[in-house]
């Protein structure tokens, strides 16, 4: 992974978004993590204070995605990012700890 890729990790648990920066760090990426506890706040950063996402354009990113957020799922936040024509493109993973067969699907 370049230096210049920007992590943006979406994770409402502490202990979890810890974690995921200590194996990150352990693995020996040493990448900018830009960390969010909710969506709300991520959906700003990446789609920028006009929502149409033009602010990302440029940006090199990865986004490490929780799918249980306290305020909007991030199955909605990933579809509005792969339908956007600014960030459809930049990877996304995917995390969560669910054993919900259908989120799992």
């Amino acid at each position: 992974m370049s230096e210049h890729v920007t992590i943006v990790m979406i994770e409402d648990d502490e202990g979890h978004a810890r974690l995921i920066e200590r194996n990150i760090r352990r693995a020996g990426v040493h990448n900018e993590i830009i960390p969010f506890a909710n969506g709300t706040d991520a959906v700003r950063y990446l789609f920028g204070p006009d929502g149409s996402g033009g602010v990302s354009s440029g940006r090199a990113l990865l986004i490490l995605l929780d799918l249980n957020l306290p305020d909007m799922s991030g199955i909605d936040i990933l579809r509005r990012v792969k339908e956007n024509e600014h960030l459809k493109l930049t990877p996304v993973v995917v995390l969560t700890t669910t054993d919900d067969e259908r989120e799992i699907k």
